[in-house]
């Protein structure tokens, strides 16, 4: 199955990986933090689920802000280093190993869904949103960072402008092994549903139709969160905010 190869391609990447949280990660943590502040406000004690974790990062920021937080992934390496970075951190929260679309938390039981870089290895996002609908109270928001990672494999155009970029970061001295790195195999991102559009677009649209009323994006916080040789590369598929609200009123909008 293609979920079992996907989390046979995350599996070997913690493996191989280090167990602290990536250091160009610390080196904005202030611009991560300014951000969350800015759609999600600070937490005094209210409940949010970092969806797709990772290696804890932005459940740090989300304890270090007064949530109450629940740090979600479904696979159980990226927990582990999780649940190390959040007690080197000096932090407590809980881990829940979940899929993105099916959690098993009751209906509007947290207050806050944050997610980064989650949605575009998911072959059912729409069903991702919908969850995330369903688990938030009346007035709570869904925060979401992510870019086009995947588009290029499938539109050959922004394809053709990957490959000019990363020229330029080759010119500029940077080495080749930094420029060539693969995120997950081509064959796998190459199938999935958010590899064939383009967001937040899609996003917007996505969250429109599950009933959330209020959508806020910011298509382009690279130059907030990425580091020089990132914003070179990654400049035509640059990382992009959403934020939705979910309101009590029984009549959408």
């Amino acid at each position: 199955m293609l979920e079992n190869r996907i989390e046979g391609y995350w599996d070997r990447q913690e493996t191989s990986k280090g167990k602290s949280i990536q250091n160009d990660l610390w080196h904005k943590k202030e611009a991560w933090e300014s951000l969350l502040i800015k759609y999600i406000g600070r937490g005094k004690n209210l409940k949010a689920l970092d969806v797709g974790t990772g290696d804890g990062f932005l459940a740090i920021l989300l304890a270090e802000l007064e949530y109450s937080v629940t740090a979600i992934d479904c696979y159980p390496d990226r927990l582990e280093q999780a649940r190390k970075n959040v007690k080197a951190a000096g932090k407590s929260m809980r881990f829940l190993k979940a899929k993105p679309h099916a959690i098993g938390l009751p209906n509007e039981s947290v207050d806050v869904i944050v997610s980064r870089n989650t949605l575009g290895l998911v072959p059912n996002p729409k069903e991702v949103y919908q969850e995330w609908f369903r688990l938030l109270k009346p007035s709570g928001k869904v925060l979401v960072f992510d870019a086009n990672w995947y588009l290029p494999l499938n539109n050959p155009e922004l394809r053709r402008q990957c490959d000019t970029y990363r020229r330029l970061a080759l010119k500029k001295g940077y080495p080749d092994k930094l420029i060539s790195k693969k995120r997950v195999s081509d064959a796998i991102a190459r199938k999935m549903p958010l590899s064939f559009e383009k967001r937040p677009l899609w996003d917007h649209g996505a969250l429109r139709r599950c009933g959330f009323q209020e959508i806020e994006v910011e298509e382009n916080i690279s130059r907030l969160v990425f580091n020089e040789l990132e914003r070179i590369l990654y400049h035509p598929t640059p990382m992009f905010a959403i934020c939705a609200t979910k309101f009590c009123s029984e009549t959408p909008v």
